[in-house]
């Protein structure tokens, strides 16, 4: 009997900090719909406005869980054209984050996006402050230098700000809601992993493809939208999506190729280019097909004959070689690497809504996974699973 040794959920972790910058990153990218032959490709633009003021306040997050209070601190004065002058000082990594969460103080956040808890906290926090206080906190780099006495209300106002926020976060309501959403997505990781593991001891070798599915977005509508401050899309579109995805798993049974598929995983997210999409994972028995391209492209062209030339795709599949952690392809069971580059992958896709979802995804099953396969009929050498723990 072989054993063959599987990661669980612990493996292919992202830091805090390492979420964010795929995050921004992915917010800034779109699909371009191809012309004829073209094949699509990937647009990177400017960040959606109310993405951008949530990054730096989640930055902050970032800081707060090892900051020492109070923050700002009022440097030793200098003397220019014989006048005393005054600034705020910041500790090292603080000064550029304060300049980039500035507008925060004062944002009206948009009711397009249901925030998470971090966000909530930032807002719960700015509510005990005076408007006046807000607009006054936006307003370091036109401080008067001059004036001791505003200098030093600006240091006052921004560490009484960032002293509540800071209790905020060590409250144990908050650490229960926090506890509350990574139980989800740990749960939802969970699912992906074990998914993958009961593929790949069952087959041994397990082809995977990965594919995005949107909606067709020219490249003068993505331009048009991707720092909009408007919402460019509407639920139509999200119910014109579901019910393509719905479609096309249907028609799997009636299709040879598509009816070879052995597990997937979808994760309905959107941006302000892209609008509604889904990452897609399809799962394969690598010991029958090997050509994953060949097979990502058969989908995206089956994927336009279901849309009716609506529909758009990237295959991810087609960028291996750029990938940092490449999970896709084909995956042996023994290479444990790119397993964990694969669970790292859901890693990241499993966390991506936690901060801030659009709001007309909130109530709807954003992450969908296919059933275990049913275990191979033991004949000969079998194989059994044997879990290890990585960190």
């Amino acid at each position: 009997m072989e054993k063959i040794r599987l990661l669980d959920h612990s493996a292919g972790t992202f830091t805090f900090e390492e979420q964010l910058a795929l995050i921004h990153s992915d917010s800034s990218s779109a699909i371009v719909t191809g012309e004829g032959s073209v094949p699509h490709s990937l647009l990177r633009h400017h960040v959606d406005y109310d993405i951008e003021v949530c990054s730096s306040i989640l930055n902050v997050f970032a800081k707060c869980d090892k900051a020492q209070l109070p923050i700002a601190q009022l440097a030793n004065p200098y003397l220019f054209r014989s006048t005393q002058h005054y600034k705020v000082e910041f500790p090292s990594g603080w000064d550029i984050l304060v300049k980039m969460v500035l507008p925060a103080f004062y944002y009206q956040f948009t009711d397009r996006y249901f925030y998470g808890e971090e966000i909530k906290a930032w807002i719960s926090v700015r509510n005990q402050f005076p408007e006046k206080d807000l607009e006054f906190l936006t307003h370091l780099s036109s401080l008067d230098s001059t004036n001791q006495k505003s200098v030093k209300k600006y240091i006052d106002l921004f560490n009484m700000f960032m002293e509540r926020l800071v209790q905020h976060i060590q409250s144990a309501s908050f650490k229960k809601k926090i506890r509350d959403r990574n139980t989800i997505k740990k749960n939802n990781k969970k699912a992906c992993v074990e998914l993958q593991n009961h593929l790949i001891a069952k087959f041994a070798k397990v082809l995977v493809v990965r594919i995005d599915f949107s909606l067709r977005r020219d490249m003068e509508t993505i331009l048009k939208h991707s720092s909009s401050m408007a919402p460019p899309y509407s639920r139509h579109d999200l119910t014109a999506l579901k019910s393509f995805m719905t479609k096309f798993k249907n028609n799997w049974r009636n299709n040879t190729l598509l009816n070879a598929i052995e597990g997937y995983i979808f994760q309905y997210e959107y941006s302000q280019a892209t609008g509604f999409h889904v990452h897609s994972y399809f799962f394969f028995d690598g010991s029958k097909h090997q050509q994953d391209i060949s097979i990502a492209q058969y989908i995206s062209d089956y994927w336009q004959k279901i849309t009716k030339n609506q529909g758009s795709c990237f295959i991810c599949n087609m960028k291996k070689d750029q990938y940092r952690y490449c999970g896709i392809g084909m995956i042996h069971y023994s290479d444990l690497k790119k397993q964990s580059f694969l669970i790292k992958t859901f890693d990241y896709i499993c966390k991506a809504d936690q901060f801030f979802i659009f709001s007309e995804l909130k109530n709807f099953k954003r992450f969908q996974r296919s059933q275990l396969p049913t275990p191979k009929a033991k004949s000969g050498r079998t194989r059994t699973l044997h879990s290890t723990q990585s960190h």
